[in-house]
């Protein structure tokens, strides 16, 4: 009997053996064409950002170059987010402790059960946990106890710009996006309108507005003057707040608030406006002529046609209008470097300051707990964009 040949194994051609002949498979043929691209981002992007990490959690300070960059692990987020003198033991406010625990616990209960949306909850136990941090004298402000008070005062009003100025500007951009998206001859005036805020440089805006809102010889005052309002101002407005020419706008807290969020609504909402616009412009006209032959009135399109399809444009302009505003540094800095004092301070130019005074490992922590925000609230509106509900 004659043995069985024995058969012979192909051995796979490696991935340089097909690149040597030409003969990739598709998969290795798309890799290979995205090579560039990936390797291009990991050093425009993945480097900064690992390298930022790196120095969150190292102790380099420009100052003390004989120290080196020692690793302090959390230490700079401790100082960020943990408070001083904490005492965490049953002797000490336990009874409020154990109530809001359990209260959160309740509020979960119920999501559980399906008596409250998850949303809600999530909300409600940030509410309450909040309040329990203001209870035990946790709040910004030099008076609160906060390991680095300046860091929460430059949060407090970061928050209180992006909450004011992406609904204003949304408030402001969805109207001017109506009115460029009506038939008219003049219609290419009102969306050249609508780039011109846009394109203007920020730093260029702040200036321009620390101008108009200028106390003495500004546009602002001159006209609140001109029209009378200025009796009326001193006759209701704290004294310490106006002068004999008008509101001293950037001298003093309030007034430095409000001219720096106007600002920053006059410039952004142009960019929303024109979002919302390319969207408006992409909904079908026959669905307009349907509801009009049905019998719906104009608010009634609006309501129920508008704003549904509207959906998508209307997160893409939130979270780009977000992300911008938690990054807020060009408006305060050139009308007022962050004052009077530290009320303008944002989050953006306390690491800009931080980085300057040398504590790069402390600056990179700012910078870190910065990103980690935007890309919280840029998932909370993915979620909200995807969602069915």
């Amino acid at each position: 009997m004659t043995p069985s040949p024995v058969p012979i194994k192909h051995q796979r051609p490696s991935f340089w053996q097909r690149l040597r002949t030409g003969n990739l498979s598709e998969t290795q043929l798309g890799i290979l064409l995205l090579l560039p691209a990936l390797l291009t981002l990991a050093v425009v992007m993945l480097y900064p950002v690992f390298s930022v990490l790196w120095q969150s959690v190292h102790g380099e300070h420009l100052l003390r170059p004989q120290e080196g960059s020692p690793f302090v692990g959390f230490k700079h987020f401790e100082k960020l987010l943990w408070g001083r003198d904490m005492v965490w033991d049953l002797k000490n406010l336990w009874g409020w402790r154990l109530l809001g625990v359990l209260g959160i616990v309740y509020i979960w209960f119920l999501a559980l059960k399906g008596n409250l949306k998850k949303r809600i909850a999530l909300l409600s136990s940030i509410a309450l946990f909040l309040i329990a941090l203001v209870w035990m004298g946790f709040h910004p402000g030099e008076e609160g106890r906060w390991a680095d008070p300046r860091f929460w005062n430059a949060f407090q009003i970061t928050i209180f710009l992006l909450g004011s100025s992406v609904v204003g500007s949304f408030l402001v951009g969805l109207p001017l996006a109506l009115l460029a998206n009506v038939q008219s001859p003049i219609k290419w005036l009102g969306r050249v309108a609508l780039l011109l805020p846009w394109a203007m440089p920020r730093a260029f805006t702040g200036l321009t507005f620390a101008w108009l809102f200028q106390s003495d010889y500004g546009v602002i005052n001159d006209i609140f003057r001109r029209i009378g309002l200025n009796n009326l101002f001193h006759a209701i407005l704290n004294p310490a707040i106006i002068g004999d020419n008008g509101i001293f706008w950037l001298a003093r807290e309030m007034p430095a608030i409000i001219a720096v969020t106007l600002t920053i609504i006059w410039k952004t909402s142009s960019f929303v406006a024109l979002i919302l616009l390319a969207g408006l412009q992409s909904i079908d006209k026959s669905l307009y002529e349907a509801a009009t032959v049905d019998g719906a009135s104009a608010w009634q399109r609006f309501w129920r046609v508008t704003l549904p399809l509207l959906r998508p444009s209307i997160a893409v302009a939130l979270i780009f209008r977000t992300l911008t505003a938690i990054q807020t540094f060009d408006e305060p800095y050139a009308m007022t470097k962050g004052g009077p004092g530290r009320t303008l301070e944002t989050l953006g130019m306390y690491i800009y300051n931080t980085n300057n005074a040398s504590n790069i490992g402390y600056a990179a922590a700012l910078s870190v707990l910065l990103f980690v925000i935007s890309l919280t609230i840029t998932i909370f509106y993915l979620r909200w964009i995807y969602s069915n509900d």
